[in-house]
């Protein structure tokens, strides 16, 4: 039981600043990013290109830099110009994913597209309940915990997070008290391309990732964000553990291969009984 367990933490941190970035851009803008995945096997691939040249913190922090880079492009290059022409919700979020098939491109031609592992920031083991298990994938749980709460104080406990919450509800109305809804998306953007490279790294942190599992990464972060509900960040982040127990679970007693099919099977069942989120409640909802 503490394997499985354990299993199914690990892969929910690696989840949570998938579905967080995703939660946070269609909060704001509407948009539902299928650049993501792109953007988090980008993240993993140079972080274990600029670890392996230089200090495993220097590493980490030109990635997330290049996370925020890349979400602040996306929006000005693709998203922006488009909402200013009046493109329709589909065509934005077609948007985002010509963004991240380039990016695919781009980790291609300068990472090469063999799959990459970041070195573990702490190395060892610990035992838990008579199971042991790398030190490492104990530090992915907490981090993402850790990153979980800062969003948490941001969003909801901060100027900055009740703006974007006003920007998110009614993006005319905030313009008449004063907030700037152009520059509230762009730090949308911004935060949503540090937390998938925050995803990134951690899932290259505890497996190889390449750019054939950017898709699968796209997958799991929509239909964990569905699950839960798109419109609220800790709906989506309890769609992240659903969705991380569903295919940690057909992985472990079913089969291998078979994470997918878990992951649907918990869709289509959501989708049938609570088509506005598991975790979402008529009053969130209504807001939405």
């Amino acid at each position: 039981m503490v394997v499985f367990v354990i299993a199914v933490l690990s892969v929910s941190a690696v989840l949570v600043p998938l579905v967080a970035s995703v939660s946070l851009v269609y909060r704001v803008g509407g948009v539902v990013n299928f650049g993501a995945g792109y953007v988090a096997v980008f993240a993993a691939a140079a972080c274990a290109s600029w670890t392996s040249a230089s200090s495993s913190l220097v590493g980490a922090l030109m990635t997330l830099i290049a996370g925020a880079v890349v979400g602040a492009v996306t929006y000005y290059v693709a998203i922006r110009p488009a909402q200013k022409r009046g493109v329709s919700p589909i065509g934005l979020t077609l948007a985002s994913l010509g963004v991240g098939l380039i990016l695919n491109f781009v980790t291609r031609s300068i990472f090469g597209g063999a799959p990459t592992v970041v070195q573990p920031w702490i190395s060892g083991t610990i035992e838990i309940f008579g199971y042991r298990t790398a030190t490492q994938r104990i530090l992915v749980i907490i981090l993402a915990v850790l990153l979980l709460l800062v969003l948490w104080f941001v969003l909801d406990r901060t100027l900055v997070g009740r703006s974007l919450t006003a920007v998110s509800h009614d993006n005319e109305l905030a313009a008449i008290y004063g907030i700037h809804g152009e520059r509230f998306q762009l730090l949308a953007w911004v935060v949503a391309g540090i937390c998938l490279a925050v995803g990134g790294m951690f899932q290259a942190s505890l497996a190889s990732v390449s750019v054939e599992v950017a898709p699968t990464l796209l997958l799991f972060s929509l239909v964990g964000s569905v699950i839960g509900g798109l419109g609220s960040l800790f709906s989506a982040v309890g769609g992240a553990v659903v969705a991380g127990a569903a295919a940690t679970a057909m992985d472990t007693f079913i089969g291998p291969g078979l994470q997918l099919t878990g992951l649907f099977i918990v869709l289509t069942i959501v989708l049938t009984f609570r088509p506005n989120g598991l975790f979402t409640f008529r009053g969130t909802a209504e807001r939405v």
